[in-house]
């Protein structure tokens, strides 16, 4: 198209504009502004509403949410969990076995050991506090501390003290301590409960 052209099409739209008047040129660039809307907003649209029709899809086929638990259940079940753990008092000759037996499997001299028990009645659990002195070189000490606190899971090594007679010396002299959590055995509980309903 060449500019006399443009320029004669400018001027007849100048004309039909001044002969109809100025609102139906209004109305006529109205017509023309909608649907130039139209046409760029429709695609993003309808991209928009699809999008969120996937997410809507996703969100009714995920599985449900967890319940929210309460802070008096969820201390409940960590309460149950510790009790859960511990050894049983009506038992504990045996952990006198597993000490043993884990000093013959390391190559550790025990001889004896010494024993306190207590009680901490507001925890309502058992405590047997082991004092072990032992003798053998640092990798068989090590290795019976490991196999002790693998058989008996309620263990905790509190202490280690090491003392050797000479720097030659491998053979190391150690005092253990170990300390033993323990369920109560039934008639303790049961006395402690009685005790509770006296009060």
């Amino acid at each position: 198209m060449s500019m006399p052209n443009v320029g004669r099409m400018l001027l007849r739209l100048f004309l039909a504009s001044r002969r109809s008047g100025v609102v139906a040129v209004l109305a006529g660039a109205l017509v023309l502004g909608a649907a130039a809307l139209w046409l760029a907003l429709l695609p993003a649209l309808a991209s928009r509403i699809d999008q969120q029709t996937r997410t809507v899809a996703r969100a009714r086929s995920a599985p449900p949410p967890q319940p929210v638990v309460t802070a008096p259940a969820m201390a409940a079940a960590r309460l149950s969990a510790f009790y859960a753990a511990l050894g049983d008092a009506a038992h504990s000759e045996q952990i006198v076995a597993h000490l043993f037996d884990a000093a013959d499997e390391a190559g550790v001299a025990l001889d004896k050991a010494e024993y306190k028990p207590a009680r901490d009645t507001a925890g309502r659990f058992e405590t047997y506090t082991i004092v072990l002195p032992v003798k053998g070189d640092y990798g068989h000490l090590r290795r019976f501390c490991e196999k002790v606190l693998l058989t008996v899971p309620y263990a905790a090594l509190d202490d280690m003290r090491f003392r050797r007679s000479s720097a030659s010396d491998t053979a190391v002299e150690a005092s253990l301590r170990f300390t033993v959590f323990l369920r109560p055995a039934a008639s303790l509980d049961a006395r402690a409960d009685a005790a509770e309903v006296r009060r």
